[in-house]
């Protein structure tokens, strides 16, 4: 029995990094510490403790307080010590909060700032399926597609094998200019957080057999008194691809259902690009459907 190997001439890999640093809290100048158990990116639903300490020169700070979004907490705050306070959230439910806190020092007028923290919430991504990919004829782009599953709330950002980055969630364009390994490929795409880390079974491609030929245009419809009454359409073919069939489908104004995949039909006319479907006499037509070259 005589084994039969294919050889994928490139191997292509997709990858969706979950980015969570929003940067505008996390840059501020610190007099003192903040840190999140468990963690600053943390499963959504969970519980969260949030601690700061202050470390103010000259300052024994009367009082410590905790900040998210810009709205001071009130409740569920525990003072730890002289420097350092604790906030706790029970069932965190909320995809992104900055928080920060500040210090009530003697004899200053107004809080002083301690230090900040972006936290963000969310889940470990899906297992990305249904990935396919096309070549839309012209687009010069290679358009791949798949089910990402459901929200993680975390930021994504898309990178491909040649570390380009793309921001997105479900798709992406490749340039068939940077597809120079060949014709046969395999694409999968990978999907990572700091919640965890999912691949996409692999697709198999052939570039010749993922192209979507380019829409036929209708020129003109006449109605042609014969001894059988019919009505002819005539349309442009905008492809280059050779071997391809013309489907066309029509439906009247008193009927919804779509009629037609009469492809053996169309035939072409004088000019070389254009061709003509005869359909049933006395149509009322409504619309009409071109698939195909």
């Amino acid at each position: 029995m005589n084994q039969v190997t294919i050889q994928w001439d490139v191997v292509i890999a997709i990858y969706i990094f979950f980015n969570w640093c929003h940067g505008g809290i996390t840059n501020i100048n610190c007099s003192g510490h903040m840190w999140v158990e468990p963690a600053t990116v943390f499963k959504m639903g969970m519980n969260v403790s949030i601690y700061c300490q202050a470390e103010i020169k000259n300052c024994q700070p009367k009082k410590l307080y905790f900040y998210k979004n810009g709205i001071k907490e009130r409740f569920r705050i525990t003072r730890i010590n002289k420097t350092t306070a604790r906030l706790w959230y029970n069932n965190f439910l909320e995809p992104h909060a900055s928080m920060y806190c500040t210090a009530e020092c003697p004899g200053y007028f107004q809080e002083t700032l301690i230090c900040g923290k972006d936290i963000s919430s969310g889940y470990p991504p899906d297992v990305p399926d249904k990935v396919t990919c096309v070549i839309y004829e012209y687009s010069g782009n290679m358009t791949c597609t798949w089910n990402s599953g459901k929200p993680t709330y975390i930021d994504t950002i898309l990178e491909t094998e040649e570390e380009q980055q793309y921001l997105s969630s479900s798709y992406i364009n490749i340039s068939t200019d940077s597809l120079q390994g060949g014709k046969k490929y395999l694409v999968w795409v990978q999907a990572a957080n700091a919640l965890g880390t999912e691949k996409s079974k692999q697709l198999q491609i052939n570039l010749d057999d993922i192209v979507i030929p380019s829409a036929s245009i209708i020129s003109r419809a006449e109605d042609i008194n014969t001894t059988v009454p019919k009505t002819v359409i005539h349309w442009n073919s905008q492809t280059t691809i050779e071997k391809v069939s013309c489907e066309m489908r029509y439906k009247s104004k008193t009927n919804q259902t779509w009629k037609g995949d009469r492809k053996s039909e169309a035939r072409r006319g004088g000019d070389t690009k254009d061709y003509r479907f005869d359909l049933p006499p006395h149509l009322c037509l409504q619309e009409i459907l071109l698939e195909g070259g």
